[in-house]
């Protein structure tokens, strides 16, 4: 795939399923927020994106930020104790206030923030799935749940330009959204596409649909910000949207032909999406990370545990 505007590297991954939102509240245990510094890129006029840095790469959600003298709209919030680093990485650039803050979905590494910023005055908007999930964890800040709630997509004029909220169907996680940013042309896309291979904690179906959303949204200049990973475009998301449907179609034969999860994982379904969606994955990556997606198999398990018959 094409990568463009930025490349970086990521030392955390997203969590499998639902059940792991809790975990990532918490953070990983290899994070070490006290030496992490954050990362400003500009890319539009007013429209800017930081994440954190360890070490070893990029960790944590990337945030976009949107400013201007109505005041920040901020996507995502990464971990509650990089609040701090964030907030000053911010006034490089700009000393408007956070006025409202939207999560592309429920992760702690992209949530986790949400109680400071709203004790410092941001209005929280989300879906009902998402003020669920983060209500679910006992462990969550009341204070950073969802305070606008929205079901269709929801634009707010500000700052001179239009961010549009995209409620899309259950793919990384059953609350996923992306924002799109129209004069800035960015797309903040969420954990629902990135460098390597997916992680399916929706559905595989929901993550094709939400990926066709995507190309539908974004023109031939879009800067698409993955949660995890480089800046990538428009023919990276139709890649990607393609690899998807033509693996679920491989898998979905094998099972028709009987096989088990065992045999269809041995049947390398991916192959030949391997030289294109692991190359250069070290650019990306910790050593975990790479390790855990050193190839197709946990993703092909998604895939198969989805589409093998209910008993």
């Amino acid at each position: 795939m094409r990568k463009t505007v930025a490349r970086w590297s990521v030392a955390l991954p997203a969590a499998f399923a639902l059940a792991a939102v809790a975990g990532f509240a918490q953070g990983a245990p290899q994070t070490d927020y006290a030496h992490m510094t954050m990362k400003v890129d500009q890319l539009a006029d007013n429209f800017y994106t930081v994440t954190g840095m360890n070490g070893s790469g990029r960790t944590g959600g990337a945030i976009g930020i949107l400013t201007g003298p109505d005041g920040i709209f901020m996507v995502d919030a990464t971990f509650g104790p990089l609040t701090g680093k964030v907030t000053a990485a911010i006034k490089t650039f700009t000393h408007e206030p956070v006025k409202f803050l939207v999560n592309t979905h429920p992760h702690g590494d992209h949530t986790g923030g949400n109680p400071n910023f709203a004790k410092m005055g941001a209005t929280i908007l989300g879906r009902p799935e998402m003020r669920a999930d983060l209500a679910a964890q006992k462990s969550f800040d009341p204070a950073g749940l969802p305070t606008v709630i929205f079901t269709s997509p929801l634009s707010l004029h500000m700052d001179g330009d239009e961010a549009v909220i995209i409620p899309v169907p259950p793919s990384h996680t059953d609350a996923d959204s992306m924002v799109y940013f129209r004069k800035a042309d960015v797309l903040m896309i969420g954990d629902f596409f990135r460098a390597g291979y997916p992680n399916v904690g929706g559905t595989v179906n929901g993550m094709i649909a939400a990926l066709g959303m995507a190309i539908g949204t974004c023109g031939p200049n879009t800067k698409v910000v993955p949660g995890h990973g480089p800046v990538m475009d428009r023919s990276d998301v139709i890649a990607h949207r393609d690899m998807l449907i033509a693996v679920r179609d491989r898998i979905s034969e094998l099972i028709k032909q009987g096989k088990s999860e065992d045999e269809v994982v041995a049947a390398h379904p991916t192959s030949n999406y391997d030289p294109i969606f692991l190359s250069g994955i070290a650019q990306y990556y910790d050593e975990n990370t790479i390790v855990r997606y050193r190839n197709g198999d946990g993703f092909v398990k998604q895939v198969y545990e989805q589409l093998k018959p209910k008993s």
